[in-house]
């Protein structure tokens, strides 16, 4: 079919319509949706979806009033101020301030509707700043009376000393070791850069959050950032490190690269007074992003040593996935790890060795025996052949001659609804190494999920108009990129979801699993299924998302929800996540460092694991080189 600019009006609609109406045999019938004979061909294309409508925020909002959630409600209006940036948000404020202050109302029946009416603003004003935005009247709203204060979140330190003395107690002498180190330079006021090296199981989070409740105890700031969203959520007041650091998210990265804080901005302020600083699964990050969160601090902090002289801890396991490099040969892997940066030097290394949960185990035995096959697995000590094949436990493995299901049923024995069924979703995945596989297996998973299907296609454009002519919406629908929202998402109430973007650290990061409630046309209910925020609720609306992959042919943006089925993830998506039931589809193989050892040791033992391989063997990515101390 000949493509058409958009410029050409009711033809480019009619256009559209073809593409997606089933044998129309008329303008007519072309024309008509659900019933309804539309005026013209772009109405219809509204009416499909397909376009969108000027109003669709509006819309937006309209439904999400049913769901009774005014809280709710006034965080899906901070997310479409931030993400959607309409064009008269004043309109939209003024359109449902009544339901979205209706709590307020409620609860605080002693004042005057000017007064709950400010309520509201400071509520949606504070979470305006949560999520990064700006201030109310750059939305077009009325100003708060009272200005929420952007930093860190705040800590009672009765509450976190009683943590710390709490906890103290429990420390493994390896754990104490590391604990007296780290607070010996921060009760001298040194410096002090320390990089935890922990493998699974050992009780890195643990040790972490006393140290954070430590200095909170103090009444000092500490900070708690990681590589991923979900590892940011296991740390109390946990945000991802780009988010904290303003570093820029680039496909490629430069020397150059510089973190987007002001000298006089409120992010530096608070560098300024920060005591410690924890950075967990820092195994993951480039080294250049680090050398840039250090440039940033020598700059606002005004001393000239690493990290402008914040007591610095790292923590990460060099065993699991290294930073991802676009198109990179492994030389290219190895040299973005942090520990290929001038500043490694600087880093003091400890090690936590004694794995905490074998002591809780039942069956210590069979969980020892385990653990050791992940430390060889780990380490590229395990005994493996020419093609880095290495054999696995006849007791955990699949044959990849079996059917598809035989993994499915291992992990999810039922989908039938139950009272236990959304804590069931979120302490069990199926992994895989390629996206192919995953959405594959999705798709199965979905099929077998009880329920009605809902279809939800993206609405998809470029903003250059001669582009468009070359890259009509069709061609657009098929473009993918990893991490990004599909054209076509296929949802049912009641199943598992994960979120693609960070729209809230630390409660709505990317990677956050959410369990889906109820499913209107331009907003998802859905509930928080892991974490220390499990049981939210949240409205989560469309939003516009343009991809950030160098390799597409066109610049475009995606007008979609920003989730996927979460049955299974690649296992780049489960590091940092612990499930009780792990199934591990390796059908088509692990193909970089680190792939084989983080799939295992997403669960905590053998009886808990099926790997679906071709034959008793399969492939173990390691590089020494990464592993091996200067």
């Amino acid at each position: 079919m000949y493509t058409v600019s958009p410029r050409a009006g009711d033809l480019f609609y009619v256009r559209m319509l073809l593409l997606n109406a089933r044998g129309p045999t008329s303008f007519e019938a072309l024309q008509t949706v659900d019933g309804v004979v539309h005026p013209s061909a772009k109405a219809a294309c509204m009416a499909l979806g397909l376009l969108q409508r000027d109003d669709h925020w509006r819309r937006c909002l309209a439904e999400a009033v049913q769901s009774r959630m005014p809280r709710a409600l006034r965080h899906l209006l901070a997310v479409i101020l931030i993400w959607g940036e309409p064009e008269d948000g004043s309109d939209l404020w003024c359109s449902f301030a009544e339901d979205l202050s209706e709590d307020l109302r409620f609860h605080h029946r002693d004042l005057s509707t000017e007064e709950i009416t400010d309520l509201a603003l400071r509520e949606l004003q504070s979470m305006l700043i949560s999520m990064g935005g700006r201030s109310l009247p750059e939305y077009g709203l009325p100003a708060a009376s009272v200005t929420p204060q952007d930093g860190p979140m705040q800590f009672d330190t009765v509450e976190q000393a009683l943590i710390t003395e709490a906890r103290l107690p429990m420390l493994t002498d390896e754990q104490k070791a590391v604990y007296e180190s780290v607070t010996q330079n921060l009760v001298d006021g040194a410096s002090g850069l320390h990089f935890l090296d922990a493998p699974a199981g050992t009780g890195k989070t643990f040790l972490l959050e006393v140290l954070l409740a430590f200095v909170r105890s103090r009444g000092e700031v500490a900070l708690a950032v990681a590589a991923s969203g979900i590892a940011a959520t296991l740390l109390p007041g946990g945000q991802t490190a780009h988010s904290t650091f303003k570093i820029p998210i680039r496909a490629i990265r430069s020397s150059k690269d510089v973190c987007a804080v002001g000298a006089q901005s409120k992010q530096a302020a608070l560098f300024r007074t920060v005591r410690l600083i924890v950075w967990d699964e820092i195994s993951m990050t480039n080294r250049k992003d680090l050398e840039a969160v250090d440039r940033c601090l020598r700059d606002v902090r005004k001393q000239d040593v690493p990290f402008g002289g914040v007591v610095f801890v790292c923590a990460g396991d060099f065993r699991q996935l290294l930073p991802v490099v676009v198109h990179g040969t492994r030389a290219n892997s190895v040299m973005a790890c942090v520990s290929r940066s001038p500043l490694w030097k600087f880093f003091r290394r400890h090690r936590l060795t004694r794995n905490i949960r074998l002591l809780s185990s039942s069956d210590s035995a069979t969980y020892l025996r385990y653990t050791e096959l992940l430390k060889q697995i780990g380490s590229g000590t395990i005994e493996q052949d020419a093609e880095e094949k290495v054999s696995l436990p006849a007791e955990i493995i699949i044959s990849a001659e079996a059917p598809l299901n035989d993994l499915i049923n291992f992990v999810y024995p039922s989908f039938e609804a139950s009272v236990e069924r959304d804590g069931y979703f979120a302490s069990r995945a199926i992994l895989a190494p390629y996206n192919d596989s995953v959405d594959a297996i999705n798709e199965t998973c979905l099929g077998m999920f009880p329920g009605s299907l809902r279809e939800y296609r993206s609405i998809d454009s470029v903003a250059d108009e001669d582009a468009a002519t070359h890259f009509p919406p069709e061609l657009l629908n098929q473009l993918d990129a990893p991490n990004f929202p599909i054209h076509l998402l296929r949802l049912k109430v009641g199943m598992p979801v994960v979120l693609l973007r960070n729209i809230n650290p630390p409660r709505l990061c990317n990677g956050t699993r959410l369990i889906i409630l109820a499913m209107g046309e331009n907003v998802l209910r859905c509930k928080i299924a892991a974490g220390q925020f499990t049981g939210d609720e949240i409205l989560l609306p469309r939003i516009p998302l343009i991809p950030s992959n160098a390799d597409l042919p066109v610049s475009f943006k995606r007008l979609q929800f920003p989730v996927k089925p979460s049955f299974c993830l690649t296992i780049h998506k489960s590091q940092g996540q612990s499930l009780d039931t792990v199934g591990i589809d390796l059908s088509v193989g692990c193909f970089t460092h680190g792939q084989l050892y983080t799939a295992l040791s997403r669960a905590k033992n053998a009886a808990n694991v099926r790997v679906r391989i071709p034959g008793t063997r399969t492939r173990n990515v390691v590089f020494p080189e990464v592993l091996t101390e200067d």
